[in-house]
């Protein structure tokens, strides 16, 4: 499988490139205009700043991250790869916007990192999380819950939804608010993230 993974640098990213290298993917980390998706099995964006990724990108590389997804490829954003796709907040972010969901709260997204619980697919875990998006509510029924914060650093976390999956046009995505890949025993959860993401109907 060939993977482009875009993380800043950093644990998490550290922990991405092992968990996929282990598996024998084959792992690209540049996205421009010359980048060629039509060989790229799936995308990963990770930790980061999505403003940031999206300056950097523009909005010709959005489009055509887009149109990938549209076409049929498969996307995994992780915090800041999960705010990208969400519904723009400001200029940088306008142009990838695989949910229909909005990031709650965006003026308080500094809430905090630590260790928080949550109900994974019915299954209770603790995940690390890092100031990553709390999703908000879908207005057309097309995405799957995938996990709830049980517990949280405000009220607005508490409750609220922790991961996402989905289907854009022929494409599917997978979007998670915490950092399963910075624990042992969470990343299981990319596992089954990639799972939904190539399984076939």
């Amino acid at each position: 499988m060939n993977i482009l993974l875009i993380s800043e640098e950093g644990k998490s990213r550290e922990a991405l490139t092992t968990m996929f290298s282990e598996r024998g993917f084959s792992l690209a980390q540049t996205l421009d205009e010359a980048t060629d998706l039509g060989r790229v099995d799936m995308v990963v964006i990770g930790a980061g700043r999505a403003t940031t990724f999206g300056s950097r990108f523009g909005g010709g590389v959005l489009n055509k991250l887009t149109r990938y997804v549209f076409e049929g490829g498969r996307y995994l954003g992780i915090c800041a790869g999960a705010y990208l796709a969400l519904q723009p907040y400001n200029s940088e972010t306008t142009g990838f916007n695989l949910s229909p969901r909005e990031a709650l709260d965006i003026g308080n997204w500094d809430r905090g990192c630590g260790d928080v619980k949550i109900n994974w697919e019915g299954r209770p875990c603790v995940v690390h999380y890092e100031n990553g998006p709390i999703f908000g509510a879908e207005p057309d029924g097309c995405e799957e819950v995938a996990a709830v914060y049980v517990d949280s650093f405000d009220g607005v976390m508490k409750d609220g939804i922790a991961a996402v999956k989905g289907q854009a046009g022929r494409g599917r995505y997978f979007l998670f608010g915490f950092h399963p890949e910075l624990k042992e025993n969470t990343r299981f959860m990319v596992e089954e993230a990639i799972d939904f993401l190539f399984r076939e109907e």
